[in-house]
């Protein structure tokens, strides 16, 4: 489904983020 995808997808760039905050 195109939403999961979009919410996975998000949720990807959510942890990236977080990483580089963390870091």
């Amino acid at each position: 489904e195109p939403g999961s995808l979009a919410l996975f997808a998000l949720a990807g760039v959510l942890a990236a983020v977080t990483r580089r905050r963390w870091s």
